[in-house]
């Protein structure tokens, strides 16, 4: 269904010649709004879902990565470094390979945090954090990021 939608995004981007990035995407927002509304339709609603769900994800995740990189801005302006690194073991709800590997890229991504380790056999991740004042809040802030990831990759399946 992507291929279809960004398909038909290039091809309205196209007749209006607007071929380029921002023509495209805006054709893509419009084709988007089009499926939405008619999504009931042509049994679209998963899609529909889908992508929605991954525009708050990212949305969603840009806002965490921003956030946390003004806090390692913090840490690295103040005149004083007082900072609690820690190396914090993480449960997994799910352990699928692809599941992990995603949840890593996204934690290495976000400044501060790093995934040292995943231990197959336990279902444990290995995360080097920056600055921390418990465990608690670390796994509490990966489970936040593995149950948005989840919501928006398990949306297709309703």
């Amino acid at each position: 269904m992507l291929g279809v939608h960004v398909l038909l995004a290039v091809g309205l981007a196209a007749f209006a010649d607007a071929l380029s990035p921002m023509g495209v995407a805006v054709a893509f927002a419009l084709v988007f709004v089009l499926m939405k509304l008619s999504a009931r339709l042509f049994g679209m609603r998963g899609y529909v879902l889908r992508v929605e769900l991954g525009l708050r994800f990212a949305v969603w995740f840009v806002l965490e990565v921003l956030r946390a990189s003004l806090d390692v801005a913090r840490h690295v302006l103040a005149g004083k470094v007082a900072i609690s690194p820690a190396v914090v073991a993480v449960p997994l709800i799910r352990r699928e390979d692809w599941v992990v590997t995603l949840l890593s890229i996204l934690l290495n991504l976000t400044p501060g945090t790093l995934v040292l380790h995943y231990a197959e056999d336990e279902g444990v991740l290995y995360i080097h954090v920056l600055d921390t004042d418990s465990a608690a809040a670390v796994t509490d802030g990966v489970r936040r990021i593995e149950a948005r990831l989840l919501a928006w990759l398990g949306a297709g399946r309703l």
